[in-house]
């Protein structure tokens, strides 16, 4: 096999995800979304998160999918939380995502729900933990309450986990 082809087959195809735990800066709750109307975990509640559009950059990504998702234009990014993998279903390079997990804050309460929820609540990170299934999502939750006053950051594998401080 020649230099280009074995390149070639080593080269795949993934997605890059962002999201985040949204604080709301007075009363420290976080928002969770109810995805109802997802074809993709539906009733499952969670946290925003989506895909990086080709040539976007990560935190315009960032405000766009939280803009899409909630409405909320006016939002602080703190720090970076998480950084994550994993596959979406079948485990082939068109469900893998790698991703980020920021910690947001905003002064926003009321948000305009997209398309993918129904349903919105602004919680305790720890009613969240309970409210969240996706092992993942939950991941972030509890990363969050572990952390809240350092500035350690996950990186979260398929098979591994590391914590590192910033």
């Amino acid at each position: 096999m020649k230099d280009d082809q074995m390149i070639e087959q080593k080269i795949g195809k993934f997605m890059i995800g962002v999201g985040c735990v949204m604080e709301h800066a007075a009363t420290g709750k976080i928002l969770c979304l109810h995805r109802d109307r997802a074809s993709y975990q539906k009733g499952d509640w969670e946290l925003m998160y989506g895909r990086i559009d080709q040539h976007e950059e990560l935190l315009e990504a960032l405000r766009r999918e939280v803009m899409e998702e909630t409405g909320i234009e006016g939002f602080q990014i703190k720090r970076l939380l998480r950084i994550w993998h994993f596959y979406r279903g079948e485990k082939k390079a068109e469900t893998e995502i790698h991703g980020f997990t920021f910690h947001c804050t905003t002064e926003t309460q009321n948000i305009v729900l997209s398309s993918e929820h129904s349903e919105y609540r602004w919680v305790s990170p720890e009613e969240a933990l309970d409210l969240v299934t996706v092992a993942g999502i939950r991941e972030d939750v509890r990363f969050f309450i572990e952390n809240q006053t350092n500035r350690k950051v996950a990186l979260s594998g398929v098979s591994d986990k590391i914590e590192h401080i910033l």
